[in-house]
């Protein structure tokens, strides 16, 4: 929007600069505030309400010189203007001399548009407002019998009794202001934008930055070039005299008219070493100047050595692909094609699918099959921490923001994944208050250290996993539905291993095969007929739990064979079957038990052990007394 202040010295003028402005190309970016006032009258404008004044005659040479923050158009005398006015006092009054009185630099020609109306004309152009009364009687003297002029000198001119004419503005003029006016904000516009943005890239440097005009002189410094030289004054100093130290420096640069990089200076009394480089500023194939940064020895040692050791400490890669997804079911062949179609893409996905499905296994195959691939793979299982360290390892934290931060502070997990992915396990398990600041960061892609007041670019691509539907969450209140709209923009369901048809035989013989390695025991062979106890078992933790079971079967064999006695055992363990048996759970059950039923048939069914329960329902001891706790079991 572009604000203008119209001042206009009479109510037809104001009325024509209403007609204008509503059939002006640009009306629907104007604000136009249109006053009626002479130049006697003209008020104190805040400066900050307007981007430009447009005025005529001695009110624009007035807010011309009184308000030298805001541009003012003045609104021309043409020609033509001139012309209708000595047509109508020719017409009105048959004068024979006419005395033209406005500014001389806009009435042109006025002398031969005078001899076409076969009249005469004497010309005067006073500099100031104060000046016409004085002007008024001069047109008298010299014998002049009408007058035409602006609107301050017709008023004098009738209380003389000389007949006068107002030279009106005509439309073609206002457009002319009013496209100036355009023109000019822009132009000022552009070059506040300009100007703040060199600003903010030297005063936001972690440098010192200095620039030295061809004479020597320190012209521009930020913050950092004043803590260098001990806070001692630098603008408009010379720079032999303020910082001696640079000015072989400068001199050199001058000379040869060519960058000078990485010049080790010490500066005398400040203990401090740092690295100059100088580049010449070439304008009209002269050299106008330098600019010289400074640079902190010691402090680039020192981020030199946090960027390593922090690279050193993270090993935030992705290990798995699609080719390590172990299948042979076409229900996980769909899946794969899915996950691959996701992978091409760059959008959020979330991964759905119930506790032990392999939702991080498939994320790190998405990332290693996408653009980020050369990033890192940064993961977090939200439900295993509280909310106020959730927060701090998401978002980082700067030293101090509270009791036993780190010292030097710390990167968030936002930061870390900066060019590839981050993955949020158990995402429906955030809190409200954590949830809101996710929100924030995808939003804006911008994450604030707790404690900092300063935000950091990210670029990151969010893989997240649930065992619930964050939909029905939302629907519940306990989940934000703008934050669902963020994650879940590519869903990919996991199918649970009890319908996944022969991959149970498979994996079991794989986890098998790598525990008998873990262990450095010969592998045991799988009898057939025990082959039905694995595919009529629900597997309600999934691969999780099959890895149990593989461990729990490897240590009941009796032989060499794994017989469906031993499975069996291992599957339905005597201890377990207290209070009703394991089967009717695993098989019937866990279909229409609601979670906190499952939770206490679990705690029953293992005598209270909590390490036992969290085992059998296939999740981590910390996420069982989590949800213990929610549900107030």
């Amino acid at each position: 929007m572009i604000r203008l202040l119209f001042i206009v010295p009479y109510p037809e003028l104001k009325e024509k600069v209403d007609y204008v402005l509503t059939r002006h190309p640009e009306r629907k970016r104007l604000n136009a505030d249109v006053q009626v006032m002479t130049v006697e009258d003209t008020p104190d404008v805040p400066t900050d309400e307007y981007d430009a004044i447009i005025a005529r005659g001695y009110t624009a040479q007035k807010t011309t010189f009184k308000y030298t923050q805001v541009p003012t158009i003045d609104i021309s005398i043409t020609g033509y203007d001139i012309m209708r006015a000595v047509s109508e006092c020719c017409e009105s009054y048959h004068p024979r001399k006419i005395a033209v009185i406005g500014f001389s630099g806009q009435l042109y020609e006025v002398k031969n548009i005078c001899q076409l109306f076969r009249t005469t004309a004497e010309v005067y152009g006073p500099v100031y407002h104060e000046d016409l009364p004085d002007t008024v009687e001069k047109a008298l003297a010299a014998g002049c019998d009408a007058m035409i002029g602006g609107y301050s000198a017709n008023i004098l001119a009738k209380k003389r009794g000389l007949p006068s004419i107002i030279i009106k503005t005509g439309e073609d003029a206002l457009v002319r202001a009013i496209d100036e006016a355009i023109l000019t904000v822009k132009q000022i516009r552009q070059e506040r934008i300009t100007s703040q943005m060199y600003k903010t890239i030297i005063y936001s440097s972690k440098e010192g930055v200095l620039y030295v005009d061809a004479k020597g002189i320190i012209r521009v410094r930020n913050r950092v070039a004043r803590q260098m030289s001990g806070d001692i004054s630098l603008m408009n100093q010379p720079l032999k005299q303020a910082l001696p130290y640079l000015h072989k420096i400068f001199l050199s640069v001058m000379a040869r008219g060519q960058e000078e990089v990485g010049r080790i200076v010490t500066i005398p009394g400040m203990k401090m070493t740092v690295s100059v480089s100088c580049t010449p500023v070439i304008a009209n194939k002269e050299i106008s100047g330098v600019v010289m940064n400074l640079s902190d020895v010691t402090m680039i040692q020192e981020l030199e050595g946090q960027i390593r050791r922090k690279l050193g400490e993270r090993g935030h890669q992705a290990q798995y692909t699609f080719r390590d997804i172990i299948h042979k079911s076409s229900i996980i062949d769909k899946t794969i094609e899915t996950a691959r179609r996701y992978a091409a893409s760059d959008s959020n996905v979330i991964i759905v699918g119930e506790t032990g499905t392999g939702k991080e296994l498939f994320a790190q195959s998405i990332h290693n099959s996408s653009s980020r691939k050369n990033g890192p793979f940064v993961a977090i299982n939200c439900a295993a921490l509280t909310e106020s360290l959730l927060e701090s390892e998401l978002f980082g934290y700067v030293e101090g923001a509270f009791t036993g931060t780190s010292k030097g502070g710390k990167m968030g997990l936002f930061e870390q994944a900066h060019g590839g992915t981050l993955f949020l396990d158990e995402i429906g398990e955030i809190s409200l208050s954590t949830q809101s600041k996710l929100l924030r960061v995808l939003q804006e892609r911008q994450v604030r250290r707790i404690g900092d007041n300063k935000v950091i670019h990210v670029n990151v691509r969010i893989i997240s996993a649930t065992n619930k539907s964050i939909t029905r969450l939302s629907q519940q209140g306990l989940f934000r539905r703008d934050l669902v709209y963020r994650l879940d923009v590519l869903r990919l369901f996991l199918p649970p291993l009890r319908e996944r048809g022969e991959d149970v035989e498979l994996l079991f013989l794989h986890l098998l095969g790598e525990y008998s390695q873990k262990t450095q025991n010969p592998q045991a062979c799988l009898e057939p007929e025990a082959l039905p106890l694995l595919r009529k078992y629900p597997f309600t933790g999934n691969v999780r739990e099959l890895e149990n079971i593989v461990e729990r079967v490897v240590a009941l064999k009796q032989g060499e064979r794994i017989t469906p006695q031993d499975l069996k055992e291992a599957l339905y363990p005597p201890d377990l079957e207290d209070g009703g048996a394991l089967e009717e759970m695993g098989q019937e059950e866990p279909l229409v038990l609601s979670e906190p039923e499952r939770l206490r048939r679990a705690l029953e069914q293992c005598g209270g052990n909590k390490t036992r329960a969290a085992k059998l329902l296939g999740m981590d001891r910390s996420t069982l007394w989590r949800k213990l706790k929610k549900y107030q079991i």
